[in-house]
């Protein structure tokens, strides 16, 4: 029998908590899917954005492998705003999930419901759009030991990025990730770069 994990749980209680007549189908709302790779790892992305006045709900997910070292999947859901002109802030969780491995000693599962916070920076809206048609972005997730389950006892997830809008609904982009994750029996940090697209609607 499958195990039900409570982070996912929780998550998907919360979005179908969402009334559907409260998401806007208006010119902002986003959707947007990527899929990006280094040598021995990928990753697939998604994410849809709706505006609900005065903010917007983010929701969405990525699974990620990485060859021999670990697997791991996310679901998140996140409120943003505006903060200052081409400044996007969002706060809200992320629910993650996976398996870690090590030689000669024990695999370890990752399960942990984290707090997230992220920002973006367009810097077309600040410096010419022709010449710098470029968005960074930087996201930061913890898990505390209260809200880590099985073999986790801690969490931490920095992602920083940056998309080169080389066509309107389309672009090109760089990120380095850094996980740093406690289990009962060992820990794991790791970084890696990757180069993928995304694809916005």
């Amino acid at each position: 029998m499958k195990r039900i994990y409570l982070p996912s749980l929780i998550l998907l209680i919360a979005l179908l908590a969402i009334p559907a007549e409260a998401v806007s189908r208006e010119s902002r709302d986003s959707f947007i899917f990527g899929i990006q790779a280094n040598r021995t790892a990928i990753e697939v992305l998604g994410e849809a954005g709706f505006h609900i006045q005065p903010s917007t709900v983010y929701v969405g997910g990525n699974g990620l492998y990485y060859e021999d070292k670990y697997k791991m999947a996310g679901v998140h859901a996140m409120v943003g705003n505006v903060i200052h002109r081409g400044m996007t802030g969002k706060i809200g969780f992320k629910g993650v999930a996976g398996r870690f491995e090590r030689r000669r000693m024990d695999n370890q599962d990752l399960r942990a419901l984290a707090f997230s916070i992220s920002g973006s920076y367009d810097l077309s809206e600040v410096i010419a759009t022709r010449y710098v048609p470029v968005i960074l972005h930087a996201t930061f997730s913890y898990s505390p030991k209260p809200l880590s389950f099985d073999d986790t006892e801690r969490f931490f997830e920095g992602l920083l990025a940056a998309d080169w809008m080389f066509l309107e609904n389309a672009a090109i982009t760089a990120s380095f990730r850094y996980l740093d994750v406690h289990f009962d029996a060992w820990d794991r940090s790791h970084g890696s770069g990757y180069l993928g697209f995304k694809f916005i609607f």
